[in-house]
């Protein structure tokens, strides 16, 4: 069965694990995604699950060598790995995104939360703008749920097109092309 926008619980483990982990998660969640994208479908709650661990590269320079940042001792079949993986244009978004891309822990999107609850906001239109894959959609309180308007933007491809997959009733926009 086709999933509703994915809700992040404490059993998904957000964020947890080293850099070796979530090498290995962003590669599974992409994986899975190409794979949805050549059946021409959505992804099942099953598959949000996988999708939903892909924290972007932004703390994983090391699967990105280039002329300063040469490959890790122990990553060079990473390095294939990823580079064969990818598009060429996902993959220079992907090493320019090692720059810029942070996660954000579920700790401070629930702060943000709470603190967006106590200026008064009790439902509506929400953006997220760079959004990741969208975990302050995903951590959204339960009461705010029912009553909101999700829009999200997000410049890398590959997130923006994971986000889709988790949040298929929000208004995820992409860069230039995206489907």
């Amino acid at each position: 069965p086709v999933a509703g926008n994915f809700v992040i619980t404490d059993e998904l483990e957000l964020g947890k694990g080293g850099q070796v982990q979530k090498y290995n998660d962003n590669v599974a969640a992409i994986r899975l995604l190409k794979a949805i994208e050549n059946e021409g479908r959505q992804a099942t709650q099953d598959e949000q699950r996988v999708l939903a661990r892909y924290v972007g590269w932004g703390g994983i320079k090391q699967a990105f060598p280039n002329p300063n940042n040469p490959p890790a001792k122990g990553w060079e079949k990473r390095v294939t790995e990823i580079r064969e993986l990818l598009t060429d244009e996902e993959h220079e978004a992907a090493a320019r995104s090692i720059q810029d891309a942070h996660y954000t822990s579920k700790a401070v999107v629930d702060g943000m939360w709470k603190i967006a609850k106590r200026l008064g906001f009790d439902g509506g239109k929400v953006l997220e703008s760079s959004m990741g894959v969208g975990n302050f959609f995903g951590l959204m309180p339960a009461d705010l749920r029912a009553g909101a308007a999700l829009t999200g933007i997000e410049l890398d491809s590959i997130t923006a097109r994971i986000a889709k997959q988790l949040y298929p009733k929000a208004n995820v926009m992409g860069p230039i092309g995206f489907h």
